[in-house]
């Protein structure tokens, strides 16, 4: 059985291109079971659609090169995308500590402009 069970994201819709002034919004959850057990270099999410865009969730149990948890927003679709291409996304992420409350942690609100190459925003 997979580790994870993903709530689906609220319904956003599928335009080709968004007003800046009315942005598609939507929120995505994602619960991980047995959290402390998961023995994997990297984990993803299951693939989420907002504004016509595919993203998922990519986390890093143990770090990115850093001794606690990384977790980022990822461009899902990024490897069937022309070059140069470019995508702008706000949005937050928090983790929420299902045993201790007072564990949780949000990270605040990131404005991000991400360009191919990389494929990761964090």
């Amino acid at each position: 059985s997979s580790p994870s069970s993903v709530a689906p994201a609220e319904p956003a819709t599928t335009a080709d291109a968004q007003s800046v002034d009315d942005p598609p919004s939507a929120r995505f959850t994602w619960t991980i079971d047995n959290f402390s057990r998961l023995n994997t270099k990297k984990f993803y999410s299951d693939v989420f659609v907002v504004g016509g865009y595919k993203w998922r969730i990519l986390i890093f149990p143990k770090g990115n090169n850093v001794d606690h948890l990384s977790m980022y927003l990822d461009v899902a679709d990024s490897g069937t995308l022309p070059y140069g291409w470019s995508r702008y996304a706000q949005f937050s992420l928090t983790v929420v500590n299902q045993i201790h409350q007072k564990g949780s942690v949000r990270k605040g609100s990131c404005p991000s402009i991400h360009f191919g190459g990389d494929h990761v925003l964090s």
